[in-house]
This record gives C-alpha cells, sequence and structure tokens, in this order.
C-alpha cells in the first residue's frame, strides 16, 4: 500500500458505531492520515447536510462525497451535482405511496421532505417498538430522529433539484420487491438505485454512485485510481470496491459484501475496525 494517496471511508457500518456517532479515536485516527500526507474523504449515502450531526465538531476530511455519490463537496466548494428532478421524485414517491413505502425526498440543502397527506399511515409506521426481523437498531433509530426533528412535512413538493430519495419498510420482502421493480427500470425511470440495508432503497441520478463519484473526486485532486483505498460494509458500496485500487470490508459486513474486496478488517465498525485497519497498515509500518 505504498503508493496510497486517497483514501474513501463509508460512514454508516463503517466509521459510525449502532449509535450513528464517530468515536475520538477514530476523528484522531483520520487527523493522524491527514498530517501524514493522506487524502481522506467521506463516501456515503447520508446527506451532506445531516453529517454534521453524525461526527465531532473538529472532524475534518478533506471531502465528502454524499447521497451516494449526488454531490461531491471540497469544504465549500461543489466539485460535482447530479440531481433529480421535481417529475422524477414525483414518479418515485407515488410508487412508494402505492405500496405503502416510507419515503424521505433529500434536497441538496435543507431538511428532507414529506408530504403532509401521507403524515398519518407514516408516523404510525415508525410510532412503535424496533421491528423484529433484522432492522438494524441504527436505522430504526434514524427513522425515528428523522420524524422528530429532521423531516419538513410540505403540502407539495417544490420544483427544485433533488439529491436523492431514501426508501424504508420494516418487512424485508416488501422492500426487496419494490427495489427489484426500480431496479429493472432504471432505464426508463432515469434513475440509480442502491441500498445501504436489506430494509431500504435509494435513488439517484441515473448512472451516478459512489464510484463514479469517487472518479470524479480524485480527478479534481490528480489522483490516479491505483493510489485509491476504500473502505465499506454494504451493498451501495459495491460501486466503491469496483472502481477503487485497494478495497477492504468491515468484519461487520455480510459474507456477499466481503467477498467483492480484497481485506477485511479485524474489528467491527463498533470496534473502530476501519480506523484500526488504516493504523496499522498505513500509520505503524
Amino acid at each position: 500500500m505504498d503508493n496510497v494517496k486517497a483514501i474513501f471511508l463509508d460512514m454508516d457500518g463503517t466509521i459510525l458505531h449502532s449509535n450513528n456517532r464517530t468515536s475520538d479515536y477514530t476523528v484522531k485516527t483520520i487527523d493522524k492520515l491527514r498530517q501524514t500526507g493522506y487524502k481522506v474523504f467521506l463516501a456515503t449515502g447520508r446527506s451532506h447536510d445531516e453529517i454534521k450531526y453524525l461526527v465531532p465538531s473538529d472532524f475534518s476530511v478533506d471531502g465528502i462525497i454524499s447521497s451516494n455519490g449526488a454531490l461531491g463537496k471540497v469544504n465549500q466548494t461543489v466539485v460535482f451535482k447530479h440531481a433529480l428532478n421535481l417529475e422524477k421524485v414525483h414518479q418515485i414517491v407515488t410508487r412508494a405511496q402505492e405500496n405503502n413505502i416510507y419515503y424521505e425526498v433529500f434536497p441538496f440543502e435543507g431538511d428532507r421532505m414529506i408530504l403532509t397527506t401521507d403524515k398519518a399511515w407514516i408516523t404510525t409506521m415508525i410510532d412503535g417498538d424496533e421491528p423484529r426481523g433484522g432492522v438494524s437498531t441504527s436505522e430504526w433509530t434514524s427513522r425515528k430522529d428523522a420524524l422528530k426533528d429532521k423531516v419538513r412535512w410540505v403540502s407539495q413538493l417544490p420544483d427544485i433539484e433533488f439529491a436523492k430519495i431514501y426508501l424504508f419498510a420494516s418487512h424485508q420482502s416488501r422492500i426487496e420487491s419494490f427495489r427489484a421493480d426500480l431496479i429493472n427500470e432504471q432505464k426508463t425511470l432515469g434513475i440509480s438505485v442502491s441500498n445501504s440495508s436489506r430494509f431500504n432503497a435509494e435513488t439517484m441520478a441515473y448512472g451516478k454512485n459512489k464510484g463514479t463519484a469517487i472518479a470524479e473526486m480524485i480527478d479534481y485532486f490528480n489522483i490516479k485510481q491505483e493510489e485509491t483505498l476504500v473502505i465499506g460494509d454494504s451493498d451501495n458500496d459495491r460501486s466503491m470496491f469496483e472502481f477503487a485500487h485497494y478495497t477492504i470490508a468491515m468484519k461487520n459486513a455480510r459474507p456477499e459484501v466481503q467477498a467483492l474486496t480484497r481485506d477485511i478488517t479485524s474489528k467491527t465498525n463498533e470496534e473502530d475496525g476501519a480506523a484500526h485497519y488504516l493504523e496499522d497498515n498505513l500509520l505503524n509500518i
């Protein structure tokens, strides 16, 4: 790994614990890497505006890829931006309504949105105990937190550019069927479809994902593909693993995700596995 210059880190299941927070140890490790000369980036499905709620105030990286590759920023500079228009958003939201699928529509700036006409059934769906059957504590907590103070209920969606739509169901078979239909119609609908867990789906601009975003980000910094290292844990990290040179899966990743990478961390996200891996392989050598 002597030639590594750029490190791209997923958030959920990678540098975030189940409480949706990054540890001080991980923050300090990233600081050490940057002081040593490495460029460190986030590559997350999270929206850019919500990242500040998940990391300490002194957290700093060289750039952020958010919304599964829809937006790339270096400090306040927008490196790239790939949007969903209102027509496409309406198509997906209508399908979600028809199938009783929870949804959040994310603009590039400001709070995510849900239509007020859906407030009753959506709040009822989330207002209860954590469902059994595999939904992670992190994802369920995120839904409750969103409805508490991060969602803007609107009578109609504004005619602006949107970064992504997040879709969720606590019944795995329902969301898998819904996601499969979207995937089969990606080209017709003009969207890309990804998921960060078995219980969600996310739609972005057509042909855009974390892998395409890394390519755009390293071009901005004049870094070569063979100088990239990525760490992730989920299905929406597959495109990162396909593009990057050094690919590492988290110990807590599912076996089919681990099979895509060169290496696997020896510790889980709850044990700061990504930070330990980077310290062992890039700093303590």
